[in-house]
């Protein structure tokens, strides 16, 4: 089988999915890879690089598309790329199917074996492909949304790094998933005062006594938000709501109760979703708007701000995954793993995730079935029942 790791063409995406390091592995493996020429370059990473990893380099996506067995890549693929599917393609990538109808249609009219990176999930729920694009999207909130506090950027003259004698910074989080505990993490080391809220039990329970210095867990079910988000310098938002929700977590009259001049970061980037006031993305370009007095950070690809980073953690996670399905083959990977066989989106023309169905309203398999095997499974935990329809999952850093 051979691996083709193209170019990214989606605005501002610097990423790609394997490093030259990666891709040597696999090679040594006996895993030939093709690389489409420029590839790695956005993330520091040389066409003579992976030349000396022994890839062989080819000039255009077509060419890369053609000569490869499995796509692996960051972004999902974009129109100018869906004439490039075949039947028999496999794609692994960050799919998130479930808002974009047109590229479910194309996977599913060229009968492309699509794997969702963000959908593989693991017997105790945890979702290895994501996980690390979440702690880097936590990370960096903090980094990349720090200077909209200071004055030339309009920001309240607040800094987060702590100086002796003088009051600290405020930041609250909201959520201590793997996002929102590390921008919590991120802004006590900074020096500021943190109020990390979640309201899942089990997470809260999990999460005390193990905190660092600076960081204050509450319960967000009992626990004021309010009285918290209106004193803050800085908030930020983690947590899988999704977008368009009858209820959200920050309305417009508290957004409109802050301080001049705070931030608030959206690291989900669910429009009018948590945050009533979040209602466009933003770019790494133009990264910030402002809403009655608040500036808003709202760009939905953070990791891309540190693309030679990002790139290696998520090769990292991706590895052991793209080599089981060079080793075994597109279908018996997925036969043999129910780890990747919960990311399964479509395969042989059949939709297989159910939040892309119930959301695009279009008839869906559960992969097990899709698959052929004697004994079925929901593409979500519980025992084999089918979820009832409703929105997407969040999405997350990715």
């Amino acid at each position: 089988m051979i691996i083709g790791i193209p170019r990214e063409i989606k605005a501002q995406e610097s990423r790609v999915a394997l490093p030259p390091a990666t891709a040597a592995a696999l090679i040594r493996d006996g895993y030939p890879v093709a690389v489409q020429a420029g590839a790695g370059a956005a993330a520091g990473f040389t066409d003579e690089q992976y030349a000396a990893a022994g890839a062989r380099l080819v000039d255009s996506a077509a060419a890369l598309y053609a000569a490869a067995d499995l796509v692996v890549k960051v972004k999902e693929p974009l129109e100018p790329e869906f004439g490039f599917f075949r039947p028999g393609l496999g794609l692994f990538c960050y799919l998130h199917s479930e808002t974009r109808p047109a590229l479910v249609e194309a996977l599913l009219r060229a009968r492309v074996t699509g794997i969702a990176f963000e959908n593989v999930r693991r017997s105790d729920g945890s979702l290895p492909l994501l996980a690390p694009m979440s702690v880097i999207a936590g990370q960096q909130a903090i980094l990349q949304a720090a200077p909209f506090l200071c004055n030339h950027h309009g920001g309240r003259g607040i800094s987060l790094v702590a100086y002796p004698g003088v009051e600290r910074a405020r930041v609250v989080v909201i959520g201590a998933g793997n996002a929102g505990l590390e921008a919590a993490r991120v802004a006590a080391a900074l020096g500021a005062e943190v109020a990390l809220f979640e309201a899942s039990p089990a997470r809260l329970q999990a999460l005390a006594g193990l905190l660092p210095r600076g960081v204050h867990l509450h319960d967000a079910a009992n626990a004021p938000l309010a009285g918290h988000v209106r004193r803050a310098d800085m908030v930020v938002h983690a947590t899988a709501l999704p977008p368009n929700s009858p209820e959200h977590l920050i309305g417009r009259d508290l957004v409109r109760s802050m301080q001049p001049g705070s931030v608030i970061v959206d690291i989900t980037a669910n429009l009018r979703g948590a945050i009533e006031t979040v209602d466009r993305y933003t770019t790494h370009d133009d990264p910030v708007y402002r809403r009655d007095g608040v500036v808003h950070y709202v760009v939905p690809n953070i990791p891309g701000t540190v693309a030679h980073t990002a790139s290696q953690a998520l090769a990292m996670a991706a590895a052991p995954y793209v080599a089981m399905l060079a080793r075994h083959g597109l279908r018996a990977a997925l036969l043999h793993s129910p780890e990747l066989r919960a990311g399964l989106t479509c395969i042989d023309g059949a939709l297989t995730w159910h939040e892309a169905g119930s959301y695009l309203g279009l008839p869906w398999t559960p992969p097990g079935a899709a698959l052929g095997l004697a004994v079925t499974e929901s593409a979500v935990a519980g025992g084999g029942r089918q979820p009832e329809a409703g929105p997407p999952l969040a999405e997350s850093p990715r």
